[in-house]
């Protein structure tokens, strides 16, 4: 519709209070490297006080907190693409909550193994991370740097800071004839984003980059249950990311190159005949179909739900554990005790209808007086998500009903 009258336009914006829900599935993080940011004189001129320098963490709750560290759309310059990416990630969640840390790591593969700093930093309360290089590299560069980043996500869960990891398809070129299959890579906490804008993959600037902060950003916002390909949730369309492209700005034309890649798990963008607006493809991680872990829904509802339980056990760790005095078993009583403990910590992700169901079992003939181990299961019935929608659809004639 267009302006009727001059006027003065008002729109009304979202996120300027900074308020944030309880949970903390949006905490995000974004690590890079670029140069040093200096606090201004009065005359416009650098001073020798760093306002973002490497290694150091900050949270940002707005596109204004990163410009207050100096990082403005003057920050992007030479492959650098910190502000595009955080613009992009609040765009998405303007109530995102985003940890960012800035290194000098000169390769891809290094900074990538920066990353496990910057979860400890953070003391685990970053869920998924996006790394950027600004290095113009090949592909084999971006593969070397999954199998680094799948050791860190492998370590964070080992140390009780599960995470997801996001990286930019650097070197991609959507107009190959051959693709690298990344279920060969075998990194069930990876995912690799192929996806930018049409208009930005053109500059200079971000002519090797992908939009890992729309990606960071619509996950970030979305339960962790949901698939950020969801059609009628995820609309990307927005400012700064308005028509379906590659890196480089290379473009698909055939379906059948589009299905290659979904199937070898890429995430890229894709518009749908009937509707506008941009989406994901699908929510992929670098492993086969098969596993259990082959989407970021399924990795993020079983991290969450991995924090959940060991919170509600922690207190419980050197307890005294009652046993029956003439078999050594558990009794019924702690048995229960130990089982409704990690079924009510758990209920609210089933009201949140971030899973289906949760099942808790410790078994009773375990020998814990023997190695001091209390063993308990739990096994979660995720929801179900419509990837494909079959009909049946013809002509019905009434006449010959009722003859």
């Amino acid at each position: 519709m267009g302006v009727l009258f001059n006027d003065v336009v008002i729109t009304k914006l979202s996120g300027g209070l900074g308020r944030r829900t309880p949970d903390q599935d949006m905490v995000s993080g974004l690590l890079f490297d670029g140069p040093d940011t200096f606090i201004r004189n009065t005359n416009g001129e650098n001073t020798d006080e760093v306002l973002l320098a490497n290694d150091q963490l900050y949270r940002l709750a707005s596109v204004e907190d990163a410009e207050g560290l100096g990082i403005t759309e003057n920050y992007d310059q030479e492959g650098v693409s910190a502000f595009y990416q955080i613009t992009q990630f609040f765009r998405l969640n303007p109530s995102g909550d985003l940890f960012i840390m800035k290194s000098d790591k000169s390769t891809y593969a290094t900074l990538v193994e920066e990353a496990e700093q910057m979860l400890i930093n953070a003391e685990g309360q970053i869920r998924q991370l996006a790394v950027i290089h600004s290095n113009t590299v090949t592909f084999d560069a971006t593969q070397t740097a999954v199998s680094r980043a799948q050791t860190v996500a492998n370590n964070a869960f080992t140390n009780h800071r599960p995470v997801e990891i996001f990286l930019e398809g650097k070197g991609f070129d959507a107009s190959a004839t051959n693709f690298t299959d990344l279920t060969s890579l075998n990194a069930e906490n990876v995912s690799v984003v192929v996806a930018m804008d049409a208009e930005k993959a053109v500059q200079e600037n971000y002519s090797n980059t992908a939009a890992v902060g729309v990606l960071l950003g619509a996950v970030s916002k979305a339960k962790v249950s949901e698939n950020i390909a969801w059609i009628e949730k995820f609309n990307l369309t927005g400012d700064g990311f308005r028509a379906v492209g590659f890196v480089g700005g290379t473009t698909l034309t055939t379906e059948g190159v589009q299905k290659t890649l979904n199937d070898f798990k890429y995430i890229f963008t894709r518009s749908h005949i009937g509707i506008p607006g941009v989406y994901f493809n699908d929510s992929h991680t670098c492993t086969i179909q098969t596993s259990d872990f082959t989407f970021i829904e399924a990795n993020r509802t079983i991290h969450k739900a991995t924090r959940i339980a060991r919170t509600a056990l922690l207190p419980k760790v050197n307890a005294p554990v009652l046993v029956d005095p003439d078999t050594g078993t558990l009794p019924p009583s702690t048995v229960k005790g130990y089982e409704t403990l990690c079924r009510a910590a758990l209920e609210r992700m089933i009201s949140n209808e971030e899973v289906s169901e949760i099942d808790v079992f410790v078994d009773p003939n375990q020998d814990i007086l023997a190695d001091s181990i209390l063993k308990v299961r739990i096994e979660i019935v995720p929801m179900g998500t419509a990837r494909r929608i079959e009909v049946n659809i013809g002509f019905k004639n009434p006449f010959g009903l009722n003859a």
